[in-house]
């Protein structure tokens, strides 16, 4: 049974408060009773501890909303479009077409639109959020957790940005790109010049060291952040910038708990893969039959082949190869017979319903990263929690014996058989390694991504320069 939070403050006069210009006053009783308004002053969001949490549930709320389409809802729809641009994952002529043939980073394309927009708005939400607070009169405890709050959300919609936005971050560090905010907009702002990438990075880097120290480890639910969320991204960004092994182990540590053999136990696979309140997962996009998205909410709807849906995403058989018959996440079947290679297999992984929550972050993801760290540290420590993992999902596991680049190989595919459909890893690893995506015969479409190509990122929308007069409009020759 999920424990249900109530969002409903969120619908009446929180999600919006985008730059706190608002006018309208609102009393603690309208909170009590609900009534239509055009929205609430800063003064009042901001003095009390409830509001303030009602807030971040809004932002939160993002994660999972409905914009314009079913391909460009919320960031659910950032990592999935990730996961069908490789070779593990085929996308039928549906919702994410193309962002599967790699072709959707024009800037107007509503790809690139969303990709900005979504994120940018969020870190603007942030930025209120720690703005308002800092200037309230909450007792110092509830200041310095919420700030972190809004800091780790601010760090994680950068961290997006620059995936999206900007090539490989090791290839050139001093590419400027995206603009950098840290106060809230207005109707009146004007848009900040692009910064170099390695200030981008810097900022998250701050932000999220900054907010692991005042975060708590409780938290409302799973979908909220704690202590945990943010070193989970610490971690993630670590594996990005490459340049502290040793932090991008203690954060991945910190998020698993330390203990690799249990951190990995799971009840989702083979149930659904939709429930929150298993203990394996860290973060997630809670839904339940009032707070859902409905048939927006990928992976679960573009991949269960077996409820009404969009039946739409299959898997490679090569991929499917990779898995013993005694692994757990081997659920992978040819329910068609059909003649088409592409439609060989469907996997059952995920199974669609309206309150399906949504993965963001799980400890087995961790413990993973916590080996690639101790790759490059000391070899016996990245076996044994490879080994901690694999060993859980297949009875018939063997302790690898790989050394050097074949490890590393190793560990890359687990992570890919670990998290297929959930948060792109197979387009972020080879991002962040500078390798290409080739692309087998099985594909629809096959395109293959040569290493560092221009298609690992987007180009900038054409909105955006047309409202910066601080944006170069060369920015994407």
């Amino acid at each position: 049974m999920k424990n249900k939070i109530n969002l409903s403050l969120k619908n009446t006069c929180l999600l919006l408060l985008a730059a706190i210009v608002l006018t309208t006053s609102c009393s603690k009783e309208f909170l009590e009773e609900p009534k239509a308004t055009d929205g609430i002053t800063s003064d009042v969001v901001f003095s009390d501890r409830a509001i303030v949490e009602s807030y971040i549930t809004g932002i939160l709320r993002n994660f999972r909303s409905q914009y314009t389409t079913v391909d460009t809802g919320g960031l659910y729809a950032l990592f999935f479009a990730r996961t069908v641009k490789g070779n593990d994952i085929i996308q039928a002529a549906s919702w994410y077409q193309f962002d599967y043939d790699n072709d959707n980073r024009e800037p107007n394309y509503r790809r690139t639109i969303f990709n900005w927009d979504y994120n940018y708005e969020n870190i603007n939400l942030a930025n209120v959020l720690i703005k308002g607070v800092q200037e309230s009169g909450l007792d110092e405890t509830s200041k310095k957790e919420f700030i972190a709050v809004g800091k780790t959300l601010r760090a994680f919609h950068y961290f997006q940005l620059a995936l999206e936005f900007a090539p490989n971050y090791n290839n050139d560090r001093s590419i400027s790109r995206l603009p950098i905010y840290t106060e809230p907009a207005t109707g009146d702002s004007e848009g900040n010049p692009t910064s170099p990438l390695s200030d981008v990075y810097n900022l998250i880097l701050e932000d999220l060291k900054s907010a692991i120290i005042d975060l708590p480890d409780t938290r409302l639910g799973k979908s909220y952040i704690n202590k945990a969320v943010a070193n989970g991204i610490l971690a993630n960004v670590l594996l990005v910038t490459q340049d502290d092994w040793e932090l991008a182990s203690t954060a991945a540590k910190a998020a698993y708990g330390g203990n690799a053999a249990t951190a990995v136990i799971s009840t989702n696979w083979g149930t659904g893969f939709n429930n929150q309140e298993d203990d394996e997962w860290i973060w997630g996009m809670y839904q339940d039959n009032v707070e859902s998205n409905f048939y927006y909410a990928a992976p679960h709807v573009m991949t269960d082949h077996l409820t009404l849906s969009y039946q739409a995403t299959y898997v490679n058989k090569f991929f499917v190869e990779t898995f013993s018959d005694t692994d757990v996440r081997k659920l992978f079947f040819d329910i068609y017979n059909s003649t088409t290679p592409y439609r060989e297999f469907i996997t059952t992984k995920f199974a669609f319903t309206f309150d399906a929550d949504l993965p963001i972050m799980r400890k087995s993801e961790m413990v993973l990263i916590d080996a690639e760290a101790q790759y490059y540290i000391n070899q016996t420590n990245a076996k044994n929690l490879l080994f901690a993992l694999q060993q859980e999902r297949d009875p018939n596991a063997v302790m690898s014996t790989n050394t050097g680049p074949a490890l590393l190989d190793e560990i890359l595919l687990e992570r890919r058989k670990e998290l297929y459909g959930e948060i792109g890893v197979e387009w972020f690893d080879a991002k962040r390694y500078s390798k290409a995506i080739i692309r087998d015969a099985t594909h629809r479409i096959v395109k293959n991504v040569p290493a560092d190509s221009e298609l690992f990122f987007l180009k900038i929308p054409q909105k955006e320069i047309d409202a910066n007069p601080n944006i170069d409009s060369s920015i994407n020759n």
